[in-house]
């Protein structure tokens, strides 16, 4: 049966989708764009200033430390946090003695909302009852240096850090998933051959990650950008701005300064960020598959 009017009918099913975007998305990008070129607070509408908010942000050194942190932290969950997943998968999918206790053991933790895993390790590693004291005592050293390793400058940046990139199971799950679609028939063949199996992992399985493993990429690194609340609930950005990242920024300037001006240049800072680390990573993967097929 032929359609008529096939492109008036697309019209029509896409239209609601489209709207819901406008709505939900568009509309307020627009409007965080706009009114980052205002002076805006809770107690005045937004007046037009120009760029003024930008060169604010752009020359306050704590702004500055915040983008080097979220895009340090991004590096750190798109290589060492995805590859963790990549090498757990490895290891799962040889269904060792065990694999299915502690595949679920694994992914608990990514189970936690994000906010009751800072509160958590915030009691963990409190220097006057958490596991840091009898540890301090048992190595024989002076009680009264404990470290307060959320309160020091010095271990605040690694000790967030530790709170969640060592949980990776989201990505094992989806590096498991990869795995299992891929023809059996592949690793029989490697088998027959007389392949071991550090190297099936490394000619068959690694090389047909290489989609995937660019998928989680963006997803960590997007997330890495937003990243809130084990920062806001373990050290608020501090000590000093040691932790400080756009998210926490952009909300001190909101709440704090009520400069929602100020705060939406930030935003769109972070938006900038983001799509151009979405857009670097697709580049990047694309690049090398292109590369692969011309060989």
């Amino acid at each position: 049966m032929k359609i008529k009017n096939k492109g008036l009918w697309i019209t029509l099913f896409t239209a609601p989708c489209m709207l819901l975007f406008a709505l939900v998305y568009a509309a307020p990008i627009v409007t965080v764009a706009y009114t980052s070129l205002c002076n805006y607070t809770t107690f005045s509408s937004p007046e037009f200033a120009g760029l003024k908010n930008f060169v604010t942000i752009f020359g306050d050194e704590g702004f500055l430390v915040s983008i080097k942190n979220t895009l340090l932290w991004v590096v750190l969950q798109s290589t060492f946090h995805v590859t963790l997943g990549l090498a757990m998968a490895l290891v799962l999918r040889r269904k060792p003695k065990g694999w299915k206790i502690v595949r679920t053991a694994y992914m608990i933790p990514n189970i936690v909302p994000t906010a009751a895993t800072g509160v958590m390790f915030t009691l963990l590693l409190n220097p006057s009852f958490g596991v840091v004291r009898p540890l301090w005592e048992k190595l024989g050293m002076d009680m009264g240096q404990v470290p307060n390793l959320f309160g020091n400058s010095r271990y605040a940046f690694w000790t967030v850090t530790l709170t969640w990139i060592l949980y990776s199971g989201f990505n094992t799950i989806i590096f498991l998933a990869e795995m299992g679609a891929v023809d059996q028939e592949i690793y029989e063949a490697a088998r027959v051959d007389g392949a071991k199996p550090w190297q099936v992992d490394r000619y068959i399985t690694l090389p047909l990650m290489k989609n995937i493993f660019g998928t989680c990429v963006t997803l960590a690194s997007v997330a890495m950008v937003s990243q809130f609340d084990i920062i806001y609930m373990t050290t608020k950005g501090g000590p000093g701005s040691s932790t400080l990242n756009l998210p926490i920024y952009l909300y001190k300037a909101a709440t704090l300064e009520n400069n929602y001006g100020k705060a939406n240049a930030v935003g769109v800072v972070q938006i900038v960020i983001g799509i151009s680390l979405v857009l670097l990573i697709q580049r990047l993967f694309m690049t090398k598959a292109g590369e692969e097929d011309g060989r």
